[in-house]
């Protein structure tokens, strides 16, 4: 495991000011052959978990760096407004929240996300509310997620890759631990089948509520939060803001009894 950390610490060197592409078409075999080994001769030790955890974060260095900057969103962009609204809020993390969505670790950072995309929901005119999954699903801790309509329903949970990520975030990169120690009970969770959902989330920051994935976040949640039984996970979100006074939290009322 030694020689393969020290070729792929190497490699990660040499790609210093190589693009997006070239580093990945590198990078990631290596990087899948030291997951593979980890799972394979299940190993645990803290100092080789510790290497890897500081070569992902050198990795993370290498994949900003190269990265095209991101520019706001013009009137003349085709985005849906959903897509508008992740899209500003994921900008605006690292000037308003302190955070780079990209490197950072987002754990315990769900409300201050949640807060800042109903802020540019009001500036959309997109009816939002937040929800607190800790009420919904027994979490022994709260998550804060958005409960969005643009047409339809929509989930949007920003942090969500807090539940996955290997030491600090690595791009979206997540796996299985053999030990769990490093991978939260709700990204085991979601490993296997539920894998394109989790993956669905992380990436786009939505999930439809009237799809197969939102389901699938769902269960896992549920899972998490001990719960035996399913129920309808949306009209339990519904429950939460049936007695709120926000003008936004009717609307989105007034809609589901809508449909």
């Amino acid at each position: 495991m030694q020689e393969k950390l020290e070729v792929l610490e190497q490699e990660i060197l040499r790609l210093k000011g190589e693009s997006v592409s070239t580093i990945k078409n590198s990078v990631g075999p290596l990087l899948e052959e030291v997951y593979e080994e980890i799972k394979k001769e299940k190993i645990e030790d803290i100092p080789t978990l510790l290497k890897l955890s500081q070569l992902e974060n050198l990795l993370s260095i290498r994949m900003i760096d190269a990265s095209p900057k991101i520019e706001p969103a013009s009137a003349s962009d085709s985005f849906k407004a959903i897509e508008q609204l992740v899209f500003y809020t994921r900008n605006q993390a690292s000037s308003k929240l302190g955070v780079n969505v990209v490197e950072d670790s987002l754990r315990t950072r769900s409300k201050d996300f949640s807060l800042l995309l109903l802020e540019n929901a009001r500036n959309l005119g997109i009816p939002a509310t937040m929800i607190d999954l800790e009420i919904t699903f027994s979490f022994p801790y709260p998550h804060y997620v958005v409960l969005a309509y643009v047409e339809e329903f929509y989930l949007l949970d920003l942090t969500y890759q807090e539940f996955f990520l290997l030491g600090y975030n690595f791009p979206n990169r997540y796996y299985p631990h053999p030990t769990f120690l490093r991978v939260c009970e709700i990204g085991g969770r979601m490993m296997g089948e539920r894998e394109h959902t989790a993956r669905e989330m992380i990436e786009n920051g939505y999930l439809k509520v009237a799809s197969k994935e939102f389901q699938e976040y769902g269960d896992a949640c549920l899972e998490f939060g001990g719960k035996e039984e399913k129920f309808p996970y949306f009209e339990e979100m519904m429950k939460q803001i049936e007695r709120s006074s926000e003008k936004s939290d009717r609307i989105l009322l007034s809609k589901m009894h809508n449909l």
